[in-house]
């Protein structure tokens, strides 16, 4: 998929409630190439997408399953869900052609070959992970993947052996659920061990 052209191309997103999936969304109402075409959210079916984020169309959000989703002829399929989650829709999504590219924004297929795991501003595609005329995967890097990275790309002919990298953020990876972990009175003047 080419997007140097001014070709359109639509796109799904499955999971458009939580943070990530918001902060997508946002991201999307200013891209010249890429046009929302529906929304799935369990929590919000029957609501317009313009009430979740300004600027998108007045969608109404539905909440589909694997196979609806595989059913709809969009260019760029999002999976916006929680770890565990994607691979109904991974499968069914495999016999839709009109399907350029599967983004699974989970943890789901991030150490599967068969998926292109990498941070794309300091790693181009290959020809297999991207091809034209083929369904492209990509599995999204975590936040604290993409910010090592990007904090190590500029040294890295300066290092003489492996980094190690220790992150602390104020909030992360705790969805929208209520938690201890998203919690800001247990998270104030605190430290939560996360993914370990």
């Amino acid at each position: 998929m080419n997007m140097t052209t001014k070709q359109s191309f639509s796109l799904g997103i499955v999971g458009g409630r939580g943070y990530v999936g918001k902060a997508l969304l946002q991201l999307l109402t200013e891209h010249p190439c890429i046009a929302v075409s529906w929304i799935s959210s369990r929590t919000l079916a029957g609501s317009k997408a313009n009430s979740l984020v300004d600027g998108l169309p007045p969608l109404i959000i539905e909440n589909l399953n694997p196979e609806q989703v595989a059913e709809r002829n969009t260019d760029i399929i999002v999976l916006a869900l929680p770890n565990g989650l994607a691979a109904p829709y991974v499968e069914a999504l495999q016999s839709n052609d009109a399907v350029k590219v599967i983004l699974d924004l989970s943890a789901d297929y991030r150490y599967d070959p068969a998926w292109f795991y990498s941070v794309p501003e300091l790693d181009k595609p290959t020809s297999h992970s991207l091809a034209p005329n083929k369904l492209s995967k990509i599995s999204n890097p975590g936040c604290y993947a993409t910010a090592m990275q990007l904090a190590l790309a500029p040294i890295i002919d300066l290092l003489e052996g492996r980094a190690h990298c220790f992150g602390v953020s104020g909030y992360s990876g705790a969805g929208t659920t209520p938690s201890p972990n998203n919690d800001p009175e247990n998270l104030r003047d605190n430290l939560l061990p996360y993914g370990l």
